[in-house]
Formats: C-alpha cells, sequence, structure tokens
C-alpha cells in the first residue's frame, strides 16, 4: 500500500505541477502581451505627439491626416523662413539695445565747469529774452564760435531745453526754447 499511496501522491504531485506549469506559462504569456501592448500603445503616443507638435494644436481626427511626409516636408519649407524671421527679429531688438545703451551713454557723459558756466549764463539769457532765442543770437551772445556752441546744445539736458525751428525763418533757423520747469519762475518780458 505504501507504493501506491506513493505512485498516487507522486502522480498528484506531477498533475500539480503540470497545472502550475501551465498556470505560469499563461502568466507569462499574459505578461509578455501587456509588454507588448504597453510597446504599441508607447508608439502610438509618441506618434500623436510628434503630430501634436507639427500641427502646433489639436491633431485632426485619424481619417483627415495628411500623410506624415506632406506634413514634414511643410515643415522643412517653413522652417529656413520661421528662423530667418526669427533671427532678423533678434537683430532688430539687439540693435535696438544698443541704441538704447548708448542713448544712455550720452546722458551720463562728465560736464566740465566751463561748460557748466556756459549753460548757467545761457539759462540767464533766455530768462532775459522771455524763454527762447535763435541760435545764432545765443552765440554772439555766449561769444562761442558755431562749433563750439554745437557742442554745448549737445550738453544741454532736453528736460529743460528744447529746439525748435523758427516757423517762417531762414531756412533751417533754431530756436532755443527754455522749458518751464517746476520750482523755477521763467520771467516774461
Amino acid at each position: 500500500m505504501s507504493f501506491a499511496l506513493r505512485q498516487d501522491i507522486q502522480s498528484q504531485t506531477f498533475a500539480f505541477a503540470m497545472d502550475f506549469g501551465i498556470i505560469l506559462r499563461q502568466l507569462l504569456q499574459e505578461v509578455q502581451d501587456l509588454r507588448a501592448e504597453n510597446q504599441r500603445l508607447i508608439a502610438r503616443i509618441e506618434a500623436l505627439e510628434a503630430l501634436h507638435e507639427l500641427y502646433h494644436g489639436p491633431i485632426p481626427e485619424d481619417k483627415n491626416w495628411p500623410s506624415l511626409k506632406e506634413t514634414l516636408a511643410r515643415q522643412k519649407d517653413a522652417s529656413p523662413v520661421l528662423l530667418a524671421s526669427a533671427l532678423e527679429q533678434d537683430d532688430v531688438v539687439q540693435h535696438q539695445g544698443r541704441g538704447i545703451d548708448a542713448t544712455a551713454k550720452k546722458e551720463m557723459k562728465h560736464i566740465g565747469k566751463k561748460t557748466r558756466r556756459r549753460i548757467e549764463k545761457l539759462k540767464e539769457l533766455l530768462k532775459d529774452y522771455g524763454g527762447s532765442q535763435t541760435f545764432e543770437q545765443l552765440q554772439i551772445d555766449l561769444n562761442l564760435s558755431p562749433s563750439q556752441f554745437s557742442q554745448l546744445v549737445r550738453k544741454l539736458d532736453k528736460r529743460i531745453f528744447e529746439i525748435v525751428y523758427l516757423p517762417g525763418g531762414k531756412k533751417g533757423e533754431k530756436v532755443l526754447k527754455r522749458r518751464a520747469v517746476i520750482g523755477e519762475n521763467v520771467e516774461e518780458k
């Protein structure tokens, strides 16, 4: 009996091992199927993301998709134009930035003692003239050469002084006006 019992236990163990092996194979097959499905879904997501980048917005339905070659060709054609436009805009921005920097540097120029005295005298002259006078007359009053007067005008604070062309006067005749400054009275004569 012990032999029969042993054989029966061995056959049951063998049957259980066979069933367990079958179950393991089935589980392994399911895991492989899930991995394949996962890879397929990852590829699909990557394709959709690529299309989203190409379209720069919502992706059309499957039936309305143009061929990928057409879309890539369209993108290649547009890329140099877009790149050139972006580079051009970047150049414009850099140029404007340099202009702003140059203007800031001009405003920060050091003004010497002699120039300060001339500007103070110019302010007094403009007060005496009622707030404005031609370049020619101011140049004579300050006893300056045309180039010296031009340099002086370049150093004037444009928030206080204004340069305008004389209407109906000689061609190109300029007038220097003193703007009203809060806290200072410009005497009218």
